[in-house]
């Protein structure tokens, strides 16, 4: 994934309806908290996005004459986290023109990773994967906005489906390289392949998919190890096999 790699260490000039007063066009250092406004556009999938460019000619390629600032990527992915934005478009271009500059769709489950300062290691419809790694830090708590009662139900009903899925459990998480999430913790009572594992992931976010809102996200994790223990001490339970109980 070395274009992820290439964009969270890059600098990305994003269209604004109107600069800040104060700021001129280009790349600041803000001194103190400035409120700006990104461009927002539905697309014809009815999907909300916003453009963002890698340089001065490409967005001219775009608009000639929008205003814009340039923003690190990593508080770009952050800040769109805040909004109801569903997608990144990368160097897009005015039809008129010719293509100047690659360009690329980034979806919001991309945009949650590298909201973390993580590069993914899988992506596919609606879903990221990434890897901790070895010797990280992680802080754990209980989230201040748990799932709601629906999305609760929802997974239990999915777990129940699954022989190998023995109880379930909500936490916050967050690691050294920043970004906080809800994680939904699988204590599996058996063995499951790496193939089998994932498919059970994308069954349990499926099934909540379209309940969550546009700025809501949930992590899932397999339980193990003495992390694993910790989250079954300090995490909530909230689906239990009856057989476990």
């Amino acid at each position: 994934m070395r274009v992820h790699s290439a964009l969270l260490a890059s600098v990305l000039l994003v269209p604004m309806p109107e600069i800040p007063e104060g700021l001129g066009h280009g790349v600041h250092t803000a001194k103190a908290p400035v409120r700006v406004q990104l461009t927002g556009i539905v697309d014809a999938h009815n999907v909300r996005i916003t453009p963002v460019f890698t340089d001065i000619e490409a967005l001219r390629n775009w608009d000639p004459n929008t205003p814009y600032l340039g923003i690190k990527a990593l508080e770009l992915f952050r800040w769109v986290l805040t909004t109801d934005i569903q997608a990144i478009i990368i160097n897009p271009f005015d039809p008129i023109r010719k293509m100047i500059r690659p360009g690329g769709r980034m979806t919001r489950s991309e945009i949650e990773i590298l909201a973390k300062g993580v590069v993914p290691t899988q992506i596919g419809n609606n879903t990221a994967e990434f890897r901790l790694n070895a010797g990280e830090k992680i802080f754990f708590g209980l989230p201040a906005n748990p799932p709601s009662d629906a999305i609760q139900e929802l997974l239990r009903k999915e777990a129940s489906a699954f022989p190998a899925v023995s109880e379930l459990f909500y936490f916050q998480m967050a690691t050294e390289r920043g970004g906080s999430h809800t994680v939904i913790g699988i204590d599996l009572g058996g063995t499951l392949t790496r193939t089998q594992q994932q498919g059970m992931i994308r069954s349990l976010g499926e099934t909540v998919r379209t309940t969550l809102k546009s700025t809501e996200s949930l992590d899932f994790m397999f339980l193990s190890g003495g992390f694993g223990n910790q989250i079954r001490e300090k995490g909530v339970s909230f689906f239990r096999k009856s057989s476990q109980a």
